[in-house]
């Protein structure tokens, strides 16, 4: 946690960001200079650079100071994701909630929006998750399906906040897919909402969603004990092991 001292310091500096008075590409001004502009100590500046690195609103370059990023919305909201994949039992549920709210408006967009290509890319994605009974690639299609319907937001905010809170279902995910039950359930879910993203059923694309990502919050609340486990269990993206 930081101190009032640092973060009156963090407020000063967003501050010359909002007014425009410090620019994305800008360089901040050396320590001591930029310390005494704003009033506070070098060490509460310090921490607040650093603080501001993590959320990447700065960024260090080696050798050449530290400069305002480029302030790309989507890149801070990953930020967030430690936040997520270190959050406890209960904190899933929460995540999972959000996480519908955006599926199901983002399924709207991909039903009445959808293009050619965004349904060849969907069916190719359905084809691979039928042909496999190998739990790790279901699961990379199960992502990957629902990355692309994300993608015809055309929404990059929301497309990272999709990313960020999915996290707590991928490990569920992953539980629920290595039982065979399971992995037909998923293959006849997804088949359901390709089905209706191509007749550009904007509701029933909504239903087909939410019976999907209910199967998840279903499996999670009929098995609270093994909750700890999946983060012990799978700590990795499929593509990372």
């Amino acid at each position: 946690m930081s101190s009032p001292k640092v973060d009156l310091a963090i407020s000063l500096v967003k501050n010359l960001i909002q007014t425009g008075d410090l620019r994305p590409g800008d360089r901040l001004p050396n320590e001591t200079e930029f310390s005494a502009q704003l009033g506070v100590s070098r060490n509460s500046l310090r921490e607040a650079v650093r603080a501001m690195q993590a959320m990447q609103i700065l960024e260090a370059r080696q050798g050449d100071g530290t400069y305002v990023s480029g302030l790309d919305p989507s890149k801070m909201i990953e930020t967030l994701r430690f936040a997520v994949d270190v959050s406890g039992p209960q904190s899933v549920m929460w995540f999972l909630e959000i996480r519908r709210t955006l599926e199901l408006y983002t399924i709207g967009i991909a039903a009445a929006k959808r293009s050619k290509s965004d349904m060849e890319r969907l069916k190719q994605c359905h084809q691979k998750l039928m042909n496999t009974d190998d739990p790790d690639v279901l699961l990379e299609m199960d992502t990957e399906f629902h990355r692309i319907i994300a993608e015809t937001s055309q929404n990059p905010i929301l497309i990272s906040l999709l990313n960020v809170v999915s996290g707590p279902a991928h490990r569920a995910r992953v539980w629920r897919n290595r039982q065979v039950a399971q992995q037909n359930r998923t293959r006849s879910e997804h088949e359901a909402i390709l089905a209706k993203i191509k007749e550009q059923d904007v509701e029933g694309a909504k239903y087909a969603m939410w019976a999907h990502l209910s199967g998840v919050t279903n499996w999670i609340k009929e098995n609270p004990d093994r909750l700890s486990g999946l983060e012990q269990e799978i700590d990795l993206e499929p593509q990372q092991r």
